[in-house]
């Protein structure tokens, strides 16, 4: 039987084969011209970033503090997607902060916070959803987790669209699934457990999931309610997303690719550079930690905080003095 075709095979230890004359060399200059390559484009990758109309009061004396958001937005969606799986513009208008993570950055170390979207939150007098308080204004979902004591230096944001792609030109994830699993709202569908490769679209589905259904049996039925799935999985895909784009940086073809399809994606504050970015993805991502809140109040979607949410934030190093 022929093995399936492996784009990174050939890359064995040392002393499986002796090298041939000039090996190493080539594969450094191969290293040498895609970076030169990348600096060539940065003026170009630079442009193509977009910009978030936000202010932030950044302050990096204790440390630097990412906000990453993934925004639900029907009005951009990944190539080939099906409009049912997300609905239209005019159902779904706006965007909201579907995805809230915290990289927090110090000597110490990293530390990744998943901040759940229904998290409750007071922006100016009024509490809501974080999810919801991106539709007025993205200052206002600044100042909401600053309420919580989570400040931000810097913010990303990222759309559907943009997030399958960035996906898929690193070209895919491994993800660890428990057990077979679908949602159809989410369009979702993994009809095997344990690890396994996913492109971007699959990857989005897994984020995007809030109603799964586990295979017992043969028979699909609804998952146990979990408020805190959608942190996990933003989390987890997270993690192997850096760890991927990590791997790219020795795969220069493939670092382009990324870099292109990344500033084509993202948007951030106007304190942000793409130097700035390229040290986030520099970034030690172990263990993302969701951010404890309450259980839903009866009857909606909305998650008080709770006294070891402060904690968790505390213990995490933040504090917020705006």
């Amino acid at each position: 039987m022929t093995a399936p075709y492996d784009p990174d095979a050939g890359q064995a230890p040392p002393g499986r084969r002796r090298p041939r004359p000039g090996g190493r060399q080539s594969a450094l200059v191969a290293v040498l011209l895609g970076l030169l390559a990348l600096l060539a484009d940065a003026a170009v990758l630079s442009d193509r970033v977009g910009e978030v109309d936000v202010a932030l009061a950044a302050d990096d004396s204790d440390g630097r503090t990412w906000l990453l958001v993934g925004l639900d937005s029907r009005e951009r969606l990944p190539a080939g997607a099906d409009r049912a799986d997300f609905g239209t513009p005019e159902a779904v208008p706006g965007a909201r902060a579907d995805v809230v993570l915290v990289v927090h950055q110090t000597d110490a170390g990293t530390t990744v916070l998943s901040v759940p979207r229904d998290l409750l939150v007071i922006s100016g007098r009024s509490p809501d959803r974080l999810a919801l308080t991106w539709l007025g204004d993205p200052s206002a979902t600044v100042a909401g987790l600053c309420r919580l004591g989570i400040p931000a230096d810097h913010l990303v944001t990222v759309d559907l669209a943009g997030f399958a792609a960035v996906v898929d030109a690193a070209g895919g994830l491994d993800v660890d699934v428990p057990e077979p699993v679908r949602d159809r709202p989410a369009g979702l569908l993994l009809e095997r457990a344990g690890r396994q490769h996913v492109d971007g679209a699959t990857a989005l589905a897994l984020v995007r999931s809030r109603h799964p259904e586990h295979r017992v049996d043969g028979a699909w039925v609804p998952a146990p309610v979990d408020p805190d799935g959608r942190a996990t999985a933003a989390g987890t895909v997270l993690s192997a997303l850096v760890a991927r784009v990590q791997r790219s940086l020795l795969l220069p073809w493939r670092l382009q690719s990324v870099a292109w399809a990344a500033s084509g994606a993202l948007a951030v504050d106007p304190g942000t550079s793409v130097a700035d970015l390229a040290a986030l993805a520099h970034a030690d991502v172990g263990a993302v930690t969701v951010l404890p809140a309450a259980d839903p109040v009866a009857g909606t979607l909305v998650r008080p905080p709770t006294a070891e949410t402060a904690a968790t934030v505390a213990a995490a190093g933040l504090s917020c003095d705006g």
